[in-house]
């Protein structure tokens, strides 16, 4: 995993709580020299103004981090920066708890704090591997949206106890068959048609079709000639992407 640390900007509050940019310096240097298995870069707009960057300055900003910023798989942000700009950085983004400190300075920005793409991190809370760590459980399990070798699903709602989620089987695929051990869930087919697997049945899946699913029942879905989109509708005590034991699997991933 690629990470980018993205310094507070000008008019921004300094680090906070003891925290400083030497104090970063040496956070990535131990990502990058240990068994992290990430690494990580400094992005330092500390001579920046952010109210009066434009987007030819944010482009020339970026320039000095390679081809393409969406090499890094995730940015771990001490500013605002990322989501005034949030046409540049599409990834899952982690934020210090600093930030909150700028309300009402960025009020217009700060319902993208809120989205399912963002997590709240002290990092003076974790050493090197156990902020890795975090960062990859989090991913994992609050992403909005993720591709699969069938297709691709996204997250629609995402509450403590429920998550509302829309998922796209290509045609001639199928998920793997499957349990969790947290969730039971609902599947609406909202378009197209195919089979659904629940058990040891096999049913004929078409729009408006509704199947239920307990905990821990096997279950698949499969297209043939048609993609098929599916509203998922988890309910249960957790409800983490990990929550899954693959039984069979087409793509070698069971």
């Amino acid at each position: 995993m690629k990470i980018l640390f993205v310094t507070p900007g000008k008019n921004e509050n300094p680090f906070l709580n003891g925290f400083s940019f030497n104090e970063l310096e040496k956070l990535t240097a131990e990502i990058n020299g240990g068994k992290t298995g990430c690494s990580a870069e400094i992005l330092d707009i500390s001579s920046f103004d952010l109210k009066s960057l434009s987007i030819h300055d944010v482009e020339k900003i970026l320039e000095g981090l390679g081809p393409n910023i969406l090499d890094f798989e995730a940015i771990h942000t001490f500013s605002f920066f990322p989501f005034i700009n949030r046409a540049f950085f599409k990834q899952f983004i982690f934020y210090d708890p600093g930030i909150l400190s700028l309300k009402n300075e960025f009020a217009t920005f700060f319902g993208n704090i809120d989205d399912l793409n963002c997590c709240k991190c002290d990092v003076k809370k974790f050493s090197a591997e156990g902020l890795c760590d975090f960062y990859r459980h989090t991913m994992i399990n609050s992403k909005a949206f993720d591709t699969r070798p069938w297709g691709w699903w996204r997250t629609l709602i995402s509450a403590d106890d429920y998550k509302i989620k829309q998922i796209v089987v290509e045609p001639h695929h199928k998920l793997s068959l499957q349990t969790h051990e947290f969730r039971s869930e609902t599947w609406i087919i909202a378009e197209g048609s195919g089979f659904v697997v629940i058990g040891s049945r096999r049913f004929k899946a078409e729009k408006g079709l509704v199947f239920t699913i307990p905990k821990r029942e096997k279950h698949r879905a499969e297209t043939e000639d048609s993609s098929m989109i599916i509203i998922e509708l988890q309910l249960g005590s957790y409800l983490g992407e990990d929550d899954v034991k693959r039984i069979e699997d087409i793509y070698g991933r069971a």
